[in-house]
């Protein structure tokens, strides 16, 4: 039997050409009931966000009698080793088990992913990059992942992301697009470590959007200070540490780019009317663990 190490981190293909990627959000280890349809629909909301931008080519996973694969869901319960029901997952789709429990500290979510795999050799390496044009190191091509929020925190829930008010609490829209961000390999993946160097990342793509090396906070995550742009305006990266109460972020160009040089294929941006209308749900498509994102007074 093979396992995969889990991997993540929390916010303090088979097809010849490139295909929108779908994203499925599975509720199944929710045992507390904390996803109300306004989480969903916030989620819903992510998934054709990501899933437009995010044009790859990931080979399907099929499980048979002699294929076993089974997703690591222990981020999600207690911390102990679970696994998921050996699954199959279709062509260019990623499967992310999310849930919720107390975290410890100042944490609001921790993401990640690993697995429990056994098989053909031919099976397992499809696990390891589904079937990506290099291998993990330089193009990561997972299954998904799992992403945990903290039950003691008090959320603030946006029926409409496209808009920007005042409000108390944590925004649940920019802990869930960090957290996505280490699934996707932000600070989980040997991609990423491949493309650091100290303090810095050195992806080419990053590089070009900052104007020289970005510097990190530590090993997975952007240094706060730094800027990026959203929309033409200057807004700080959705992947640094933390968050402050009442503060939007949203996935700026910085941050696309570090998806791309993890060996994501990332589609140019959107008008802000076509990204708008994306997001009020009239054009959606449907572990290395590490330490999520940390909240501020």
């Amino acid at each position: 039997m093979f396992k995969r190490a889990l991997a993540t981190t929390a916010l303090a293909l088979a097809a010849s050409s490139a295909q929108a990627i779908t994203i499925e959000f599975d509720y199944s280890y929710d045992t507390s009931g904390f996803f109300t349809d306004q989480h969903k629909s916030v989620m819903n909301a992510i998934a054709g966000e990501f899933g437009t931008r995010l044009t790859d080519s990931l080979a399907a996973i099929t499980v048979s009698s002699n294929n076993v694969f089974q997703p690591r869901v222990d981020l999600i319960t207690d911390g102990t080793p679970t696994f998921a029901p050996s699954q199959s997952i279709p062509q260019d789709t990623l499967r992310i088990f999310v849930g919720a429990r107390s975290l410890t500290g100042s944490t609001l979510a921790e993401g990640g992913g690993g697995f429990s795999a056994g098989g053909s050799s031919t099976f397992i390496d499809n696990l390891n990059n589904r079937s990506q044009a290099l291998p993990q190191g330089l193009d990561f091509g997972p299954f998904g992942g799992a992403m945990v929020f903290n039950t003691a925190t008090t959320w603030y829930l946006d029926d409409n992301v496209t808009t920007v008010e005042s409000f108390s609490g944590f925004d649940f829209y920019s802990t869930a697009i960090h957290e996505l961000g280490h699934v996707l390999g932000v600070g989980t993946s040997a991609a990423w470590t491949n493309n650091t160097s100290g303090l810095s990342f050195t992806g080419a793509t990053a590089m070009a959007s900052y104007g020289g090396p970005v510097p990190l906070a530590n090993s997975g995550h952007l240094l706060k200070s730094i800027d990026s742009t959203f929309m033409g305006s200057l807004q700080e990266p959705a992947l640094t540490p933390s968050i402050t109460a009442g503060q939007r972020k949203y996935f700026t160009e910085l941050d696309w780019a570090l998806l791309s040089d993890i060996g994501w294929q990332v589609a140019a941006v959107p008008e802000p009317e076509t990204w708008a209308m994306m997001l009020a749900g009239l054009g959606l498509l449907g572990w290395r663990l590490r330490r999520g994102v940390a909240k501020t007074a």
